[in-house]
């Protein structure tokens, strides 16, 4: 993110800056494109992300500011704001704020002066705390996980009674805060350190030019997630496509026993293990309407069945040693030590970014779960006419219905706001968002043909 065309100049009021990048590979279902959320998803995640900022700031020691208003939403998709972390940062530990470029010219998000001699000393010290807190939030990943797991789990094996709906609604977001914070902080980092890298660039290379090379001189990271769904998926790809009759029931397209009609054991075998590890995950995951792989798994083996029928080897990519070395070149000689440590980041912030959120879908998944059972429990007496309705609600809309205070005699209002953003939501599809917005400006990435944002390293996008 970084050159950008701003319709009709900057606003005289508010110059707050609000990203769709830093949720994009939660809530995006192909690059550049991300889609409006439902109520029930958008209000889960404002809360969670309004907590996480505030923890995340508040461990650092940067003085966050109590429902400070972390996420907004335009034309139904979700942005985040840049600009109070911009000011944490800068203010605590001295730290250059994110800078664009608006109309052909920079516009740093805060008002930034380089620190003197003592306040510096102080700023050296909460920056090193910075990446301490990213080290320790990696480390603390696999408990988080694994807490993530057993929430889950728990969700699972309950038979949704209105007590137990009412025990899990108070535990929804508590559970979340946690796995959210690394995600969180990993993508805020990712985008001041991409940020930087290209503005160390910029007497040699544009930014898309920058940015293409950040991702291929990153590619040596070895422990995404996303890495090993696509490994995986390709070698059950390899294994379907090598059997005629499994080619043929995946071309007939009818999935929904596939566990019992798959012709062939050991795809079904290998299909039922990638289950066993991702299958709480999906494209999109953020959209909590969405079905998970666990109880749809038709898009992993339509993409299955389009590389069967489109074979074709992978173009060779540039090395990343190879990458790394041109992006250090195009760097003054001052500066290329800071390069260097600012692509170490970004290794680091990929793989905590990655890992989290495969914790916070579990969480997800779990959320989903609880959504449809009070569904259920509000179409008892008729509050909720369908199951699908629940996602049209506010999760503290939902909890006012599964404690009663929105009971049966709320029916007519409860059925008429449903029918409303039913029909508010189908609209929003007709028209594409901008990727920025200064206040109200909205701003439009000037290069059409620009690469995917950083960190939109999703081998699965477009399932």
């Amino acid at each position: 993110m970084f050159d950008y065309a701003l319709s009709g100049g900057l606003p005289a009021g508010s110059r707050t800056a609000w990203s769709q990048h830093p949720l994009q590979p939660l809530v995006a279902v192909e690059p550049f494109a991300t889609p409006p959320l439902t109520p029930f998803s958008y209000s889960l995640l404002a809360e969670v992300a309004g907590r996480a900022w505030f923890q995340y700031f508040d461990r650092l020691g940067f003085d966050p500011m109590p429902r400070a208003r972390i996420m907004r939403q335009y034309q139904g998709r979700p942005y985040l704001n840049l600009t109070l972390s911009a000011q944490r940062d800068a203010e605590f530990a001295g730290l250059e704020p994110l800078t664009l470029r608006l109309d052909g010219q920079l516009f740093p998000l805060f008002k930034w002066e380089k620190p003197g001699f003592v306040a510096g000393i102080k700023a050296g010290l909460n920056q090193k705390k910075i990446e301490d807190t990213l080290k320790n939030l990696s480390g603390e990943l696999d408990v988080v996980t694994q807490m993530a797991q057993q929430w889950r789990a728990k969700t699972q094996e309950l038979r949704w009674t209105q007590a137990e709906i009412l025990q899990i609604m108070e535990e929804i977001e508590d559970s979340a805060v946690p796995a959210f914070i690394g995600f969180l902080a990993a993508r805020y980092q990712l985008e001041v350190a991409c940020n930087r890298l290209i503005r160390l660039t910029l007497d040699k290379l544009d930014a898309p030019t920058a940015l293409t090379l950040m991702q291929a001189a990153t590619s040596d990271v070895s422990n995404l997630v996303e890495q090993a769904m696509g490994t995986r998926l390709r070698a059950l790809g390899d294994l379907a496509v090598s059997d005629p009759a499994t080619v043929a029931w995946l071309k007939a397209g009818v999935f929904e026993d596939w566990s019992i009609t798959l012709p062939n054991p050991h795809v079904t075998a290998a299909l039922r293990e990638f289950l066993t590890l991702y299958g709480h995950r999906c494209v999109g995951e953020g959209e909590i309407r969405q079905l998970r792989w666990r109880q749809d798994p038709a898009p992993l083996l339509r993409a299955i069945l389009a590389d069967a029928s489109h074979p074709g080897s992978i173009p060779e990519a540039p090395s990343a040693a190879q990458s790394e070395q041109k992006l250090i070149d195009a760097v003054a000689s001052g500066r290329r030590k800071e390069a260097q440590q600012l692509l170490q980041k970004i290794r680091h912030c990929l793989a905590l970014q990655s890992r989290s959120l495969h914790a916070f879908a579990y969480i997800l998944d779990a959320t989903r779960g609880w959504a449809l059972a009070a569904a259920k429990e509000a179409m008892i007496d008729q509050r909720l006419l369908e199951l699908d309705d629940v996602f049209f609600f506010e999760l503290e809309e939902m909890k006012r219905m599964m404690t009663g205070e929105w009971n049966v005699s709320d029916r007519p209002e409860i059925q008429a706001t449903c029918a409303r953003r039913k029909a508010e939501f189908a609209q929003l599809h007709q028209g594409a968002a901008p990727e920025l917005l200064i206040g109200e400006a909205e701003a439009k990435v000037r290069d059409p043909n620009a690469p995917p944002n950083f960190g939109s390293l999703w081998p699965l996008v477009g399932m």
